[in-house]
């Protein structure tokens, strides 16, 4: 991808343009390529996106431009449902798919697919997954699930396996080292020792995963990991700390492969208004030998 941003303040005499004519005048866009980065999402005024091309803006408004030239066409993607009742939807959410909308666009996420899929439905999302990663995502239908959820994630009251490829073996073991964001590092990412910033305690439990587990999956060396808090690439880092980054996690240094071999498995939770526990499972497909 390609992505180029900008940010800048509109100044007095920019008080007349059109929001296409000002970014096509503040950036190296056309204003072609301004009016698309507007259809996309690519656009925040004031740190809200706007997708009008002729609105005008106050100066001293600060605006936020994204645009990657190189954005595959807005997929269509049907999403699975693992689990539907009238307060809670869990899908398994396919590779390649950000959960929300990125710096470019609110149009290629799950959340988008999702509202096209199901128009009638008003989602809350408490939890994400990266773009690479695949499997289950749950999300809240209405307020009374949505409290519930923000809960149970807050608490860390709930078991959320995940089943990761790597290039050795690992013993079971449990990682308890902060994470933070490497101060400094092009392209960003996160890691657990080093200029980092904002640290957060973070704890992961991981196991060899059992022939059962595996069975039918391409062969290699495969884990289960528990994960204890919710930190961004959690997974990814500590393996990394491990010296086993998943296969295909180029940004942490995995081995070369065309996906990233890591799936949101399982996930146990006791419903946000029945009560009821919850075992809910997104089978690993996309490894399937």
């Amino acid at each position: 991808m390609t992505l180029r941003k900008w940010t800048f303040t509109a100044d007095p005499e920019d008080a007349e343009l059109r929001l296409d004519q000002l970014i096509a005048k503040r950036t190296e866009l056309s204003r072609r390529a301004a009016r698309e980065a507007l259809k996309l999402g690519g656009v925040q005024v004031d740190r809200k996106r706007v997708k009008v091309a002729g609105k005008l803006i106050k100066p001293g408004t600060e605006v936020r431009v994204a645009f990657d030239p190189d954005l595959p066409p807005v997929p269509t993607t049907a999403i699975p449902v693992v689990f539907e009742d009238a307060w809670i939807l869990a899908v398994d959410k396919p590779a390649g798919i950000a959960t929300q909308g990125t710096w470019a666009t609110d149009r290629h996420d799950l959340l988008a697919l999702l509202k096209t899929q199901r128009p009638d439905l008003n989602l809350f999302l408490h939890h994400r997954l990266d773009q690479g990663t695949s499997g289950l995502l749950v999300l809240a239908k209405d307020p009374k699930a949505n409290k519930g959820l923000a809960a149970a994630f807050a608490g860390r009251d709930l078991e959320k396996l995940y089943l990761a490829r790597i290039s050795a073996p690992l013993e079971a073991c449990t990682v308890e080292a902060p994470i933070g964001r490497l101060r400094g590092a092009d392209p960003g990412r996160f890691g657990c020792e080093g200029d980092l910033i904002d640290p957060k305690s973070a704890r992961t439990d991981f196991r060899p995963a059992t022939a059962e587990e595996t069975a039918g999956l391409t062969p290699g060396y495969w884990i289960v990991a528990r994960i204890h808090t919710g930190r961004t690439h959690q997974i990814r880092v500590h393996l990394t700390h491990l010296g086993r980054p998943i296969l295909g996690d180029s940004l942490y240094g995995g081995g070369a492969s065309d996906r990233l071999w890591l799936h949101a498995w399982r996930l146990g939770l006791q419903h946000p208004v029945t009560g009821a526990d919850l075992r809910l499972e997104a089978p690993p497909t996309r490894f399937q030998a």
